[in-house]
Order: structure tokens, then C-alpha cells, then sequence
């Protein structure tokens, strides 16, 4: 006997590459989202629902150009509206620096991911982070920014 219409499971089938990207990525976009959101299950959230929208336009973003910037993209956009008052340090530094320089910093800095891979995770060239790190370390050792050391300092820290 089939159960009423309406009533009936649905079941979801995500592309195996799909899957696969998730599986790759996942733990990365976890322990990022955790850095600059106090909140654990705010983190997961955020996460859960920037995968989401990389599922509802896998397609296209298989077709694009750098499938891991798109999904940069949906996380750091899912990041940024979920960001509460009760901020983190690493989240702090996004009022001093450039998103892209924040990313990197707080990528290959305070989670010690390497040149490659947080390049692969922003969806660019290893010698882009490379000059966004280096372009981050001049705004660090200016005379004038003493807010940003301090708040550095305390994003290390966390």
C-alpha cells in the first residue's frame, strides 16, 4: 500500500561530484565559518546553507570558471548575514583589510592551511595569496595601525 499522495517521502539525490566537493571542503568551510562566527550552530548554519546554494546552481558553477570561488562566494556571502554583534576576533579584521586579505590571513595565518590550499579554497592562484598575504603584512607593520596589530594579535590568539 502506497501512502497518500502528498504524503510521500521525498528523496534527494546530489550529483556524486557535488558530494565529493563537500566531502573535499566541508571541514575547512566549518572551522572558517567558526573563526569569525561566536556561535557554533550559527557556524554550521551558515555553512549548511552556502552548500545549499552551491547545490541549487552546481551546474552552472561546474561550468564556470573557478568552481571554488563561487562556492567562496556563497560562504562568506551566508557568513557575512549570519555575523552577529558578539564578533570574533578574526571577524574583526574585515573592518581593517579588504575581504581578500582577511581570507587569506585567516586561512593560511590562524587556520595554517598552506599557500595551495588556501588558494584552492579561494578559488585563485597560489601567487595571488601570496600577494595578499605580503600586502597584509605592510598594513600590519605600518606606523599607523596599531588597532589592526592589536586586533591581529587577538585573532592568533583565539
Amino acid at each position: 500500500m502506497h501512502p497518500p499522495l502528498g504524503e510521500q517521502a521525498i528523496t534527494v539525490v546530489l550529483p556524486a561530484d557535488f558530494a565529493a566537493f563537500c566531502q573535499l571542503h566541508h571541514q575547512i568551510y566549518q572551522h572558517f565559518a567558526q573563526q569569525l562566527l561566536a556561535d557554533h550552530d550559527t557556524a554550521a548554519d551558515a555553512v549548511q546553507r552556502a552548500l545549499g546554494d552551491l547545490a541549487a546552481s552546481w551546474t552552472q558553477a561546474l561550468a564556470g570558471y573557478r568552481t571554488t570561488a563561487i562556492a567562496w562566494e556563497a560562504l562568506t556571502g551566508r557568513i557575512r548575514r549570519a555575523h552577529t554583534p558578539a564578533s570574533t576576533p578574526a571577524s574583526a579584521l574585515y573592518s581593517f583589510v579588504p575581504a581578500a586579505e582577511a581570507d587569506a590571513a585567516v586561512l593560511h595565518r590562524i587556520m595554517r592551511l598552506s599557500i595551495t590550499t588556501t588558494a584552492d579554497t579561494l578559488g585563485t592562484e597560489s601567487t595571488t595569496v601570496t600577494s595578499l598575504l605580503a600586502t597584509f603584512d605592510r598594513r600590519l607593520a605600518a606606523g599607523t595601525a596599531m588597532a589592526l596589530r592589536a586586533c591581529w594579535r587577538a585573532a592568533r590568539q583565539a
